[in-house]
């Protein structure tokens, strides 16, 4: 499917007339929609990306271990381990990861 040249698509067009008839004209309507366009894109980067926990497990009497990634993967990112012939890590893989993990401290503190 070919791409609409960026000028053209809908989305551009909406941006393009939210600020020049609301941000800098006299349209209250496109203010509102300019407002619109500018908070989402800011509550995105404020809450879209977080660190996510991936397995709490207990290692023993009062002791916990705590799994999380740093940043989510991007789309873009687990596209490019992909061409590069690495498999991306899932959430279900760190998962198993941790579990031996754990299993092999709770088998090591019983071997003590």
């Amino acid at each position: 499917m070919a791409l609409i040249p960026r000028m053209f698509r809908p989305s551009v067009i909406i941006r393009r007339k939210a600020i020049y008839s609301g941000f800098l004209g006299q349209s209250s309507f496109w203010k509102v929609v300019w407002v619109v366009l500018v908070s989402k894109g800011t509550v995105k980067k404020v809450f879209g990306k977080s660190e996510e926990v991936v397995d709490v497990s207990s290692l023993g009497i009062g002791r916990f271990m705590q799994v999380t990634t740093a940043t989510p993967q991007t789309r873009r990112s687990r596209r490019r381990l992909r061409r590069a012939r690495i498999t991306p890590p899932t959430l279900v893989g760190e998962r198993a990861k941790a579990t031996r993990w754990a299993n092999d401290a709770v088998a090591a503190r019983a071997e003590r």
